[in-house]
């Protein structure tokens, strides 16, 4: 495995994934702590991950360091995201990885890409599964079998499971950018981001009133087409499906991935190389890597993900505010 023991990482938010976040830390050998808020939560997550935790407010932390050479990995709760990272910004932070969405809303992160157009700092938005050894396995495939054709993929949440989280109203309404994008920025990384698209909505839950269904289809600036569709309110699950003349390539689910032979109804699992998969949860060993490393090949900046943001993911969840992009 990789050694870096020379990058200073600092863990900010001792919740659920940075837990996560911390057993890649060990893995990788980097000079790391973990900073937060409240003491006793501090000491449980270094008594469980064994990575020193610091209870002291970040303002008051980044004043004892060497800010400009620091790694932050920011994995505070989405209410406090876009904060945070302000804090860093202005603070001179050089090196941020923040976890999606980067902020509770459009607006929030509005406010950090405009304190970004004075700098030159470039954060990125930790979308773990670009690192998934399926997804790589399959753009391998696809440039193997002489392009995509078209694409088509599903982000069914299930609704009444989502509700018993206990996350906030706010994070409840903007859930599909907090979590059904993961899915809609794979499928559109793959195909290229959409030059037109045509989005329909139906049906309201009480904790997300713009919507119950989503479809839509369009053509990618790679002259692909691809649909896609997702009812909160029925069954399904995340997945994406795309087509070469060969075949279909299928991640469903996406930690996995299968092929369907053209002219075949056979589904046949294709066999990954995915220890670290298995061994750290998914993609978060690459990811980390490649962004100590410096390597933004399959990484998203925060200015690509608030672009998307506006051009995509609101225009599938609201489509009557602009129903074509064009």
């Amino acid at each position: 495995m990789e050694n870096y023991i020379d990058k200073n990482v600092v863990l900010v938010g001792p919740g659920g994934i940075a837990k996560d976040y911390a057993k890649v830390m060990k893995a990788l050998q980097v000079n790391g702590i973990a900073i937060g808020r409240n003491p006793e939560k501090c000491a449980a997550f270094e008594k469980e991950t064994g990575l020193k935790c610091l209870a002291t407010p970040i303002e008051d932390y980044i004043k004892t360091i060497d800010i400009a050479n620091t790694f932050f990995i920011v994995t505070v709760n989405t209410e406090n995201l876009g904060e945070v990272i302000r804090k860093l910004i202005s603070n001179k932070a050089k090196h941020i990885l923040i976890e999606k969405p980067a902020g509770i809303n459009q607006e929030d992160i509005a406010l950090t890409i405009d304190m970004l157009k004075s700098t030159d700092v470039t954060p990125y938005v930790a979308y773990n599964r670009r690192f998934y050894a399926s997804f790589q396995k399959a753009m391998e495939l696809i440039k193997e079998q002489g392009g995509l054709l078209s694409f088509s993929f599903e982000f069914t949440e299930w609704a009444h499971e989502i509700v018993t989280l206990g996350k906030t109203k706010e994070a409840l309404e903007h859930w599909l950018l907090g979590n059904s994008s993961h899915v809609i920025d794979i499928a559109f990384y793959i195909g290229g981001l959409p030059k037109q698209m045509c989005a329909f909505t139906s049906g309201t839950i009480d904790w997300h009133p713009a919507a119950e269904q989503f479809s839509g289809a369009g053509i990618t600036v790679k002259d692909v087409i691809f649909s896609y569709q997702a009812n909160w309110g029925s069954a399904g699950r995340w997945g994406v499906e795309l087509n070469t003349a060969k075949g279909k390539l299928i991640l469903r689910p996406m930690e996995k991935l299968a092929f369907q032979k053209k002219g075949e109804l056979a589904v046949n699992e294709i066999a990954i190389d995915n220890k670290l998969d298995l061994g750290f949860k998914p993609g978060l060993y690459n990811q980390v890597s490649a962004f100590l490393k410096g390597d933004a090949k399959h990484m998203i900046t925060l200015q690509q993900h608030y672009s998307n943001l506006v051009n995509i993911y609101e225009k599938i969840k609201n489509p009557a505010t602009n129903n074509f992009l064009s």
